[in-house]
């Protein structure tokens, strides 16, 4: 799964990546997967002014999605129990969404967040 800031890096700064993420990304054979909460994260940051420049990520954003071949894994309850019940000190809900996810789908997480990369049980990919 792709964080928030790595799905705009590869959508607006993909030299921002290491090369063998890019790699990753671009292999057809790779599951790439996006939670609904970057789409949440994208929107709300624009609103407030803190992403300036995504204009086109945000109103294009379901065609973005499809060019990179990424799902969205469904978000339910359960993901949002896990996420409320994470014993970690990180308040940041959009990260607390993806972190439940991936730990309760078993996937992997493409970030830089070192908060993120220091948790356990999350199977990092940087």
């Amino acid at each position: 799964m792709l964080d928030t800031r790595a799905l705009l890096w590869v959508l607006l700064s993909p030299e921002r990546l290491p090369p063998a993420t890019l790699d990753l990304v671009a292999d057809t054979e790779t599951a790439l997967w996006v939670s609904a909460a970057s789409a949440w994260e994208i929107g709300a940051k624009f609103r407030l002014g803190k992403l300036p420049g995504v204009q086109a990520v945000v109103h294009g954003y379901n065609g973005h999605l499809s060019r990179l071949r990424a799902e969205e894994p469904p978000m339910s309850s359960k993901h949002a129990l896990a996420a409320g019940l994470l014993t970690w000190g990180h308040r940041d809900p959009f990260d607390r969404m993806i972190k439940a996810q991936c730990m309760t789908e078993s996937l992997g997480l493409v970030t830089a967040d070192r908060a993120m990369a220091a948790l356990p049980g999350l199977q990092v990919v940087w």
